[in-house]
């Protein structure tokens, strides 16, 4: 989504102003006696003409901040304000500027991230990220990118990659794609969401969705988890024999 400049078009400007032009001479102009010709004066009317010049005029001194987004004053004299204006009506110079920045909860997907694990193995991982432009910091996210386009094509990806990745060098590819995939997740939303305050966005859920090391990989990984099944089962059977035999032994104690 991109910044808007909230400052009143030009159009809009120049059509003010051919009203306020048009009504001065419609007001001053009245046919003469002969019917035929026409004459132009002054008169109380001519205060008509001035409505569309003070709209105009106002237009200089106001911003209005629609719902759901934050402004971001920008001054021709002192640069760009670290104090954003909430949603709503305020007053601005005309050396002033006010841009607009969506604060809704924004989502992007990003496909083929590439991470390496400990073990020298590479995962590519499809994640889902959501974020939020800080209403307080939005003036971060206008100074360094100037649109929410552009802050989503130059952090959302790489930071996610490089948290992940950061995260990822500390297990290995069995770790990743199995049992501590939550803590690894767990790690990588801290670190990913101490990136994005530095931007002034929020990052509000880092989601996993799909993970590929390989066919290879995975189907050791696969052969893995259903050797160490088959040891629990027959761990399980063990003692639930040996528990059966202890019952037994009890039982005819308890006969004799």
């Amino acid at each position: 989504m991109k910044v808007r400049n909230i400052e009143m078009g030009l159009l809009l400007k120049i059509i003010l102003l051919v009203i306020a032009v048009v009504l001065f001479f419609v007001l001053g102009t009245y046919k003469k006696e002969n019917g035929y010709e026409y004459g132009f004066k002054f008169n109380k009317k001519h205060f008509l003409a001035l409505i569309p010049v003070i709209v105009w005029a106002s237009t200089l001194f106001v911003a209005i901040v629609p719902a759901n987004t934050v402004g971001v004053k920008y001054s021709r004299l002192n640069g760009t304000s670290n104090k954003t204006l909430d949603e709503g009506i305020h007053l601005i110079t005309p050396m002033d500027k006010v841009y607009e920045i969506d604060t809704t909860v924004q989502e992007r997907t990003v496909k083929n991230v590439s991470v390496q694990t400990q073990d020298a193995q590479f995962v590519k991982m499809e994640i889902n990220v959501k974020y939020q432009v800080s209403k307080d910091n939005a003036f971060k996210v206008y100074k360094g990118y100037k649109s929410l386009d552009n802050l989503n094509k130059n952090i959302i990806a790489n930071y996610s990659q490089e948290a992940l990745n950061e995260v990822c060098t500390n297990y290995n590819v069995i770790d990743v794609l199995g049992e501590k995939r939550t803590e690894i997740l767990n790690k990588a939303t801290e670190i990913l969401n101490r990136k994005f305050e530095n931007e002034g966005v929020t990052l509000k859920a880092l989601v996993l969705k799909d993970t590929d090391a390989g066919d290879e990989i995975e189907t050791a990984i696969k052969n893995e988890a259903v050797a160490k099944k088959e040891v629990e089962t027959a761990e399980q059977k063990k003692q639930k024999a040996q528990k059966e035999a202890e019952t037994k032994i009890i039982e005819a104690q308890g006969e004799a």
